[in-house]
């Protein structure tokens, strides 16, 4: 697997992330609009990776995006647009696990489902300009 240059992110005053170097401002931004990720990615297979930790996070990214998309009318593309023609997702679910004391991982019983956006990795700069006309930084 290949390794790609991660740079620290402050959060606030006393939260720290580690991002691929390019993604850093998009991610940033995504987390003060509250819109939690995790495992996000460039170059995986040739494509940016950003997924969203929770279902609801990418509902509620969905949400405002087509919002923004309806109030700009048809004059422009927009982040819609680009997610509709360029981009791919995947859910990916899970049980949530834990460990206990005695050093085991045991299921809880709840259901994770995370959900991954794919786009061309050439198409990044694009999404990044889309993306800041829907999430302005906050």
């Amino acid at each position: 697997m290949d390794h790609h240059k991660q740079v620290e992110v402050e959060i606030g005053d006393d939260f720290c992330i580690e991002v691929d170097e390019g993604l850093e401002d998009i991610i940033k931004n995504l987390l003060l609009w509250d819109l939690d990720t995790c495992n996000c990615c460039i170059d995986y297979k040739g494509s940016t990776w950003i997924e969203f930790c929770d279902f609801q996070d990418w509902e509620q990214f969905l949400q405002l995006t087509l919002r923004h998309h309806i109030a700009q009318g048809s004059n422009r593309s927009t982040l819609w647009d680009f997610l509709q023609e360029k981009a791919d997702v995947k859910l990916v679910f899970d049980e949530e696990l834990r460990e206990d004391p005695n050093q085991e991982v045991i299921g809880t019983g709840v259901l994770l489902i995370c959900v991954g956006l794919f786009f061309p990795r050439e198409d990044l700069e694009e999404f990044r300009e889309l993306f800041f006309e829907v999430f302005p930084p906050v």
